[in-house]
Order: C-alpha cells, then structure tokens, then sequence
C-alpha cells in the first residue's frame, strides 16, 4: 500500500487510497483506543457507534513518503513517510432525526470571537440540544479581527458574516439537503428610487476588494476602523432587528450621516453602513441619504436554485465535485497546497454527510496531509463533494462517548456535555474557533 518512487523520479500513487478504503472495510472493529495516545502505528480501524445512524471511525495508517510533499511549511519538497492519525464522522442523511447546526462563536458582548470547540458545543446542550459531536468550522480573519469568519456564516437563518471575496461553503438546508459551492450574495440599499450596492457583512474594510458600501452590526465589533478616514450612515429602528436574514429585507430610519473618521462606532440596535474612500471618489453613494429617509436593505443569498439556506461554514478550497477530484492550484493557496499540515474536511454522497480530521505536526502519531492527499482520502472514502475547512491547531474533532470506561476520567470534568476530543490538537489544546458544525438528534 506504499507508494513507490522510480528511478526517474515518478510517484506512483494511484493505488494507495483505494487500498486504504479496502482496508478500512476489511480491518475489524475494535474497542476505542484512548485520544490521549501520542503514536499511531500500523494499520488499524477503531469504529464506534455513537447513535443510530452516527459512527465515529479512527484510522492509524503509514503515510507513504511523497517527494511533491513538504514536511511543513517553509521547508523544501520531499516529506517522509510517517504515521497518519484520521478520525471519521459518518452521518446517514435519511435519519431525520439526526441535525446538524452550526454555532457560532460570540463573547459576552454578543460580538464575534474565537470560542473553543467544546465550548460552542456547550451552548448547543445548555439551550437544551442532545449533541453527539462537533467539528472545527471556517478560518477567521487576522488579529485585529479574531473570532470574524472569512466566508459566508449562516445560523439558524440568521447570517453572521458575508460578502468578500467568492469562498465555498458546506450548506444545509431546512429538509437537511446539504450543499457544497460558492453562494451567490447580493445585498443592496434601497433609499426613494435608487438602489446602492453593499459589497460585505461584518467583514474589516479592507477584505472586499470592490469599491461599493459595507454593512455591520454589532456583532461586528463596537466599532469599525480603516487605514483612512471614511463616511458613515447610522440606521436605526430596524425591523426585525438584526442578526439579518439569509433572504429577504429589513426596513429602517437613516438616524445620521458622519463626517469622515478613521474610527466609526456601532451603536446598539444599530446598521451601519460604511462608505469607503475610494468609493466615494467614483460613486459618492452616502450623498443619497438624509437624516429621517427610510430605507430598506434587501439581501438574497442562493446556492444554486435554492435561497432557503438554514447553516453554512466557509471553507476553502473546494476538494471534489461530481465524484473527481477537483481540487486547483488557485493563487490564494499559494504554498498551503503542498505542505503536509493537520486538516479537517466535509462531504458528502447520497447516503451520507461525512466529516474528517487528520492530526499532523507530530511526528509519532500523524505527519498530516498535503490538500491532495486530503482530497484523496475523501474520494476513497466515497464523498461526491468535499470542501477544505480549516486545519493546522484548529482541527479538532469531539465526539459523545459517555458510555466507554477508556474517556471516563476526561469526561467526569464535565458530565453533563459528554464529549471527547478524539483527536490530538498539534497546539497541546483547544483553539478558539469562530464557528462549528454540532450534530444533534431531535426527538421525533
């Protein structure tokens, strides 16, 4: 099952991923093994069944040495082989009972910020859900700016951030459907007979690169900042008030129009609607609004066909379409792509929504994946489509296993949350995140 490398240099691969999906339905299933282990040697496949219809799958494999491979970023190609660590979430999709949901990460202000993994899965129990698992979600943005999704986040309906530049998401829909694909947004401000154009939700002012308006909220943050002064409106009387839905509009009162400033406040209950200085230069869009108009923004967000979007995380890029692979060098991947680094990816075929975690950056239990071998690994594993979402010390995967006397001493610190991190973040803990899938099951 190794791969083989030829006098002339050639990797031959082909057959590698086939064999490991051959093995993992040969291999028996046996008792859990403890996360806290630090190797992972041989061939071998732990399969749990968390509930009907929801299995948690550690794989321990060799990774083959691969010469189009970096051991990790920075460091030249040609990575060794090495042990892999790979945890594997399967949902049957026709159990309706079994939901998945997202939460996102906000601090006591109700503002976007990095929140641990078991914590966002906390808040799913204390608003009285029975989770059974959660899996890291987006990258967010940079300091100032932590805690803020890059892509597309939508909870319950409700959306956090959008706009920007076109990253994928994995989407779900009411009737469970999911979806993998870049959405399509349009958001605009309708003030008497014009309609102004917004480029981006609770995004910073420098990530959309049109030259149109932007909108926040406070979940934002208190305040917006730019590198140069620029104008605002502030909107009040909102209804409904936000957070903003997937697909349709909200009216309000232009309550003022600011001069420029480098530093914008939010107020409470408040939009605000931020004019860049290079968009003011071509389009000057702020001299349409007066103290006491009405406005109304409008926002429509589709995937496909579809508008009714219930959950979406963002991620990037997209692995698989159609059953290929169809992972492309894109120019914002830069060096990411060949590195091998801890990753955590989604997919899903017509009988399941699948999940993976796979460990890297410590060399006795898992050296981690370049993106084409992820990509790899999701095909054998069956998926149609997949997405990348983030890696590196975010991947972290928690699953329920209160009934296995091996995670009793980690699960007695919070009984009644009653998941384990199965996985091994490569920061030695848990890393704040800005949103996560939580698999839940309803009663029916």
């Amino acid at each position: 099952m190794s791969w083989r490398l030829t006098h002339s240099g050639k990797v031959i691969r082909a057959t590698f991923f086939a064999a490991l999906a051959a093995v993992c339905t040969a291999l028996p299933a046996r008792p859990p093994q403890s996360p806290l282990a630090q190797t992972c040697s041989g061939e071998t496949r732990d399969v749990v069944e968390l509930a009907p219809g929801v299995t948690w799958t550690h794989l321990c494999r060799e990774a083959p040495a691969n010469p189009n491979a970096a051991p990790a970023a920075g460091q030249p190609l040609g990575a060794p082989g090495g042990p892999w660590s790979i945890h594997i979430l399967e949902i049957q999709r026709h159990r309706r009972e079994l939901v998945l949901q997202t939460q996102m990460g906000t601090d006591a202000r109700g503002q976007l910020a990095r929140v641990p993994l078991t914590q966002l899965a906390a808040q799913a129990v204390n608003e009285g859900e029975e989770v059974l698992a959660a899996i890291n979600g987006d990258f967010d943005m940079a300091a100032p700016y932590l805690g803020i999704p890059t892509g597309l986040a939508v909870s319950g309906g409700k959306v956090w951030t959008a706009g920007g530049p076109a990253r994928p998401v994995l989407a779900v829909f009411p009737s469970g459907l999911p979806a993998i694909g870049v959405p399509d947004v349009s958001m605009t401000l309708h003030v008497e007979d014009k309609f102004l154009p917004i480029d981006s939700l609770n995004k910073p002012m420098g990530y959309a690169k049109e030259h149109n308006l932007r909108i926040y909220t406070r979940a934002f943050q208190s305040e917006v900042r730019a590198a140069e002064p620029f104008r605002a409106a502030i909107i009040k009387r909102l209804y409904p008030p936000p957070p903003l839905t997937v697909h349709g509009v909200v009216r309000g009162v232009v309550a003022e129009v600011r001069n420029e400033s480098v530093v914008q406040p939010i107020p409470e209950g408040a939009l605000l609607v931020a004019e860049p200085p290079e968009s003011r230069a071509l389009n000057n869009y702020l001299k349409n609004l007066h103290p006491g108009d009405r406005v109304i923004l409008g926002m429509w967000i589709r995937m496909g066909d579809r508008g009714d979007i219930q959950e979406a995380v963002g991620g990037f890029p997209i692995l698989m379409t159609g059953g290929s692979i169809s992972l492309t060098h894109q120019g914002e991947l830069g060096e990411y792509i060949k590195p091998r680094h801890p990753r955590t990816a989604a997919c899903f075929n017509d009988d399941k929504i699948i999940f993976v975690a796979v460990d890297g950056r410590q060399p006795k239990l898992s050296v981690g994946m370049t993106l084409e071998e992820l990509a790899e690994l999701m095909q054998s594993l069956g998926c149609a489509e997949a997405v990348n979402t983030d890696g590196g010390g975010s991947t972290e995967m928690a699953v329920r296993l209160n009934n296995f006397k091996v995670f009793a001493e980690r699960l007695s610190r919070d009984p009644a949350l009653g998941l384990a991190i199965v996985n091994s973040p490569s920061d030695g803990r848990e890393r704040g995140r800005p949103n996560a899938w939580v698999l839940v099951r309803k009663p029916l």
